[in-house]
């Protein structure tokens, strides 16, 4: 458990990180963030000034150089995520870097490696994790009460959801991709943890561009911030068949806009068992099944699901705080990332030359 003192800079001024990461590390103690750093520092100083943070940079090496950081919460496009991250392990900092991990796979790797090198300890914000669902189901499939997972759904569905045009969220450039990057590798994550983060071999995947490019389905998420036409050159909706070393496959879909119901969903079929989350997702509720039999006997199961005072996104961070001096790897790790990373950027390789691809 660590109870010295430790020193935060944050990498981005955005919302992730002044309604997530800020607010979550304030909550602990032993924590004091010193640094914030954005090439905005207008926007930097302001997120400075609400939450009391002393020193505001523009320049991301100069705030590593000056501030004695003992972790840093990197939270800009995620075109920076792996160089950022690299900087600070190499500084000899801890980091809690956003998702996605980073746009290449060569960038993810050289990630892991850095912190192998560093001897520090890199995790990623992929905090659905911590839903109380997650929590409830991850000892059952550990224990082996499914058995072998052999077939996987997950979906992470927004009927009207983009976020914003203009913004880094709708640029390849600065995002790498679009509602699979965003809000796939989260749902992704969720089933690979359950599966036990199984070799991955060879995806197929699709993607479309069907709202953004006409400026449709905002749907509160975002702003048109661009005067004239907007920068809209990622995907808006994407799915894939993701096949495994064991034999298993996972049929994943994500989208920010289609004409449907909005979904979040994942399910798992196992020689024991199978097993469905419904996380809350615009206000739907939540709930966790477990299908089993008693005998030849279909019986379906409710488990209990924990319940917490705070969100999933401030546990993980208290959790990874609490952890830093450990011998234990954090709850997601970074060779994990890699293997997310093969799988995203499979399934863009995938869509573009129409065929399937090895990972």
């Amino acid at each position: 458990m660590t109870t010295n003192q430790i020193r935060v800079g944050i990498a981005g001024a955005g919302f992730v990180t002044a309604r997530g990461h800020i607010p979550a590390y304030r909550r602990l103690r032993n924590v004091s963030v010193e640094a914030i750093c954005d090439p905005n520092i207008e926007r930097a100083r302001t997120v400075a000034t609400e939450f009391g943070i002393p020193d505001v940079y523009a320049d991301y090496d100069e705030m590593l150089a000056k501030t004695g950081l003992d972790l840093v919460s990197v939270g800009s496009p995620n075109r920076f995520h792996a160089s950022q991250a690299i900087a600070a392990l190499e500084r000899g900092c801890h980091v809690y870097c956003e998702k996605p991990m980073a746009l290449t796979v060569a960038e993810a790797t050289a990630m892991a490696d850095a912190a192998r090198k560093a001897g520090r300890k890199l995790t990623l914000g992929l905090h659905h994790r911590y839903r109380p669902e997650a929590l409830a189901l991850k000892p059952m499939c550990r224990a082996g009460e499914l058995g072998e997972i052999y077939y996987g759904r997950a979906a992470m569905m927004r009927r009207s959801g983009i976020p914003g045009y203009g913004s880094h969220f709708t640029s390849k450039e600065l995002a790498g991709g679009g509602a699979l990057y965003d809000i796939g590798v989260h749902i992704l994550d969720l089933a690979l943890y359950f599966m036990g983060h199984p070799e991955p071999l060879a995806v197929s995947g699709v993607t479309f561009a069907e709202f953004g490019p006409q400026r449709k389905k905002l749907g509160g998420w975002g702003a048109d911030i661009l005067p004239g036409p907007a920068r809209f050159d990622v995907d808006d909706l994407a799915t894939a068949l993701v096949r495994f070393a064991s034999g298993a496959v996972l049929h994943l879909e994500a989208a920010w806009a289609f004409h449907g119901r909005s979904e979040e969903r994942v399910q798992l079929v196992g020689r024991a068992g199978g097993a469905e989350i419904y996380p809350a997702l615009l206000g739907q509720g939540t709930s966790l099944k477990v299908y089993q039999d008693w005998g030849d006997r279909p019986v379906d199961i409710t488990p209990e699901l924990p319940r917490f005072d705070v969100g999933q996104q401030a546990r993980q961070i208290e959790d990874f705080v609490a952890h830093l001096n450990d011998a234990a790897p954090p709850t997601v790790t970074a060779d994990e990332g890699v293997i997310l990373t093969r799988i995203l950027a499979g399934i863009y390789r995938s869509a573009e030359t129409g065929t399937e691809v090895k990972v």
